[in-house]
């Protein structure tokens, strides 16, 4: 009898001891499912976090950028020039006269040099127009250039995006002496390179430039919007 009863007992025991081990395993189960989406929320509340910073960073990166493009037309209004008639012109009409006076520069650096090139004869032209309009061009070219340095310096993805508008921001004008201004020591170093990387001449009226076929070939294809041509 007792053996049977001790068969009993170490049957409900070993019977006790699977039902243990099977809730163990229910319960493991259980934590494993609450672990996986544990992990899935973390990861969900990463991604929106990761998506929050992208969005405060081009927040920021534009809150500055458009107050460049402000600083830019504050500039640009605040330019004035007076004529040997004592007319006064004002904002953007001022590159009208200033490309009319930089052509008058480069005619007559041409008849004064006339043994250089036509990249030498631009540079002495601007140079010279330079000195005299410094006061007036001297700050707009720099924040001009800052403007595409921010965005070439930044982490934002589309840039040309960004630099497209700044170009859509200047006249034919503003582009003919842009042109001119880079392609001296004023500009060729520093900024000529961001104007070929961005395309920033791609809606330059070539046919103002002062000598169009010798001139336009002074910057690489990129600055006009047009792939390099292979050299074979």
């Amino acid at each position: 009898m007792f053996g049977a009863v001790n068969a009993l007992f170490s049957a409900l025991a070993f019977a006790a001891i699977i039902y243990t081990i099977f809730l163990q395993r229910k319960e493991l189960a259980l934590q494993r499912q609450e672990l996986a989406f544990t992990r899935a929320e973390l990861e969900g509340q990463k991604l929106q976090l990761v998506a929050q910073n992208e969005v405060l960073r081009i927040q920021n990166f534009e809150n500055t950028f458009f107050q460049l493009i402000k600083l830019l037309n504050d500039i640009i209004s605040s330019i004035d020039l007076q004529d040997s008639g004592g007319n006064v012109t004002s904002g953007r009409d001022c590159f009208n006269a200033f490309f009319t006076r930089l052509k008058v520069s480069y005619f007559k650096a041409k008849k004064d040099n006339p043994q250089v090139d036509e990249q030498q004869v631009a540079t002495i032209a601007y140079e010279n127009f330079y000195k005299r309009h410094q006061g007036e061009i001297a700050h707009y070219f720099s924040t001009l250039y800052n403007i595409i340095k921010f965005v070439h310096g930044s982490e934002i993805k589309n840039k040309k995006f960004y630099t497209n508008l700044v170009r859509a921001q200047l006249s034919n004008q503003e582009l003919l002496i842009l042109f001119y201004n880079c392609v001296t020591p004023l500009g060729s170093e520093k900024f000529k390179p961001l104007i070929e990387n961005y395309a920033l001449l791609k809606m330059l009226p070539t046919q103002y430039l002062f000598a169009a076929a010798d001139h336009a070939s002074m910057y690489l294809n990129s600055a006009y919007g047009r792939a390099e041509q292979s050299v074979e």
